[in-house]
């Protein structure tokens, strides 16, 4: 223990501790607001923050002066999950799929119980829908979280679903472990799962998973639309289109269905 404690570099473990914490703060956080969480010397932070925003590591709202995690951190998630080349091979099916349906196109992963928006292609439409990239979803409510838990195996299944707290954003939103865990078979007997205005008022999505060569699932492909233009009655068809080019990108990754 004493020789491994040798090889600690402090300002490192900081560096770490500081990306650790940001990563909880989605909408993230003010220089004042890190130093008050965290128990670092303000002139510490105040070198962190400038060298890992400096690097790439982190981002900074110029308007609201909030540091986030910035997209470079997304690719190393993606580097130790195995799936490198995930929004590469992605990118064409989802412009293709984009110029089918019109609607917005997403690509997501799942990273530290939730789903993190990687990668988007924005639709044609007048009005359409542009997410902040690094947007995390909820499992409950969203197309894609109920996908991955849908697929992920027995055990990060069973660990995920435990950190669900099943808030209900509207009147369509699944409340109980129940409910969502029919959703889930439901989900798996289809191929796809759907959001019909479950986490916001007004829209609908749908997903398909992505497969990796292994037989996992790697991401989640989806499309979001408002409710009266991607209706209810157009999940079927859409759902085809949607599985169809995640298929194209799980084929890219190695996967061959049994």
């Amino acid at each position: 223990m004493e020789q491994k404690e040798g090889y600690l570099v402090p300002i490192l473990c900081k560096a770490f501790a500081l990306m650790e914490y940001l990563g909880q703060w989605p909408g993230g956080r003010t220089m004042a607001e890190a130093l008050a969480d965290l128990d670092f010397p303000k002139t510490t932070l105040h070198r962190l923050l400038g060298a890992l925003t400096e690097e790439g590591y982190l981002a900074q709202d110029p308007e609201t002066g909030r540091y986030t995690l910035s997209r470079r951190l997304l690719r190393l998630g993606l580097a130790a999950l195995g799936e490198a080349g995930l929004v590469e091979y992605a990118l064409q099916p989802m412009r293709a799929l984009r110029d089918k349906v019109r609607e917005s196109i997403m690509l997501g992963a799942f990273m530290d119980n939730r789903v993190v928006l990687l990668e988007q292609v924005l639709g044609s439409h007048n009005f359409t829908f542009m997410l902040k990239p690094g947007t995390a979803f909820c499992l409950h409510a969203s197309a894609p979280g109920k996908l991955f838990l849908a697929y992920l195996s027995a055990e990060e299944r069973e660990a995920a679903l435990q950190t669900v707290d099943y808030h209900v954003f509207t009147k369509n939103t699944l409340s109980s472990r129940e409910a969502l865990e029919a959703e889930l078979e439901e989900v798996r007997a289809r191929g796809y799962a759907t959001d019909a205005e479950e986490e916001m008022e007004g829209v609908n999505c749908v997903a398909a998973p992505i497969f990796n060569s292994f037989g996992e699932i790697a991401a989640a492909l989806w499309t979001s639309g408002p409710s009266g233009r991607l209706t209810r009655n157009d999940f079927t068809t859409v759902a085809r289109q949607v599985k169809a080019s995640a298929d194209e990108v799980s084929t890219r990754l190695g996967y061959k269905p049994r």
